[in-house]
C-alpha cells in the first residue's frame, strides 16, 4: 500500500477517534442567555424540593441523565458518589434530572444509591430551558452548577464511557484542594 495513503488513513482514524471521545462534550462558564432553574421541583419520591433554599446554602449541582436505561449515566452517578467526600469539602449538593416516570426515575435512585433527590422531567420543561433536549425521549447528559439566584453558572454538556465530566467539575470547583 502507498505510504501516503496509509499515513492519510492513520491521521483520519486518529482524528475520528478523538472526535468520538471528546467531541460529544463541552463546557462553558456562563450561558449565552440567562437561564434559571425552577425554584421548586418535585422529586421522584413525591417530595417538594426548595431548590432556591438549597442554592443559597450550598453549591448546587444538577446532573442530568440521558434516560433511565442509560448505563453510562448510572456509572456517572456511582463515580460522583465515590467522590462525595471531595465534593462535601466545598459544600456541594446535588440534584439528578432525568426523563421518565416517577417509578422509573425512583428505580435509578434505588439502583445507584445516590443520596440526593432525583427529579423526573416528564414533560422536559426543565431540560428545554437548559437547552438539553437530545430526542423526544432523552435529555442530553450534562453537569450544571447553579448560582444562588438559580441562574446557570457553569455547564458541561455531554458524556461518554471515556469522558464523564466529573474531573472537570472537580477542577472547576477546586473541592479536592480545599483543606
Amino acid at each position: 500500500m502507498n505510504k501516503g495513503i496509509l499515513k492519510h488513513r492513520m491521521k483520519f482514524s486518529a482524528i475520528f477517534f478523538l472526535g468520538i471521545v471528546f467531541g460529544s462534550s463541552f463546557e462553558t462558564d456562563s450561558a449565552r442567555k440567562e437561564i434559571y432553574f425552577p425554584a421548586t421541583v418535585t422529586s421522584s419520591a413525591g417530595k417538594e424540593i426548595d431548590v432556591a433554599a438549597l442554592a443559597k446554602a450550598h453549591i448546587m449541582i444538577v446532573v442530568t441523565i440521558k434516560a433511565t436505561w442509560c448505563p453510562v449515566c448510572r456509572q456517572q452517578l456511582l463515580r460522583i458518589k465515590e467522590q462525595l467526600g471531595d465534593f462535601e469539602k466545598c459544600n456541594a449538593s446535588f440534584l439528578v434530572l432525568s426523563p421518565g416516570s416517577n417509578e422509573a426515575v425512583q428505580e435509578v435512585k434505588f439502583n445507584t444509591d445516590f443520596p440526593f433527590p432525583f427529579i423526573p422531567d416528564q414533560n422536559f420543561s426543565i431540560a428545554k430551558k437548559l437547552d438539553l433536549i437530545l430526542s423526544p425521549e432523552e435529555i442530553m447528559p450534562a453537569i450544571v452548577i447553579l448560582n444562588e439566584d438559580l441562574s446557570v453558572k457553569w455547564i458541561r454538556k455531554g458524556r461518554n464511557a471515556l469522558n464523564f465530566g466529573d474531573a472537570e467539575l472537580k477542577y472547576y470547583l477546586g473541592c479536592a484542594n480545599w483543606i
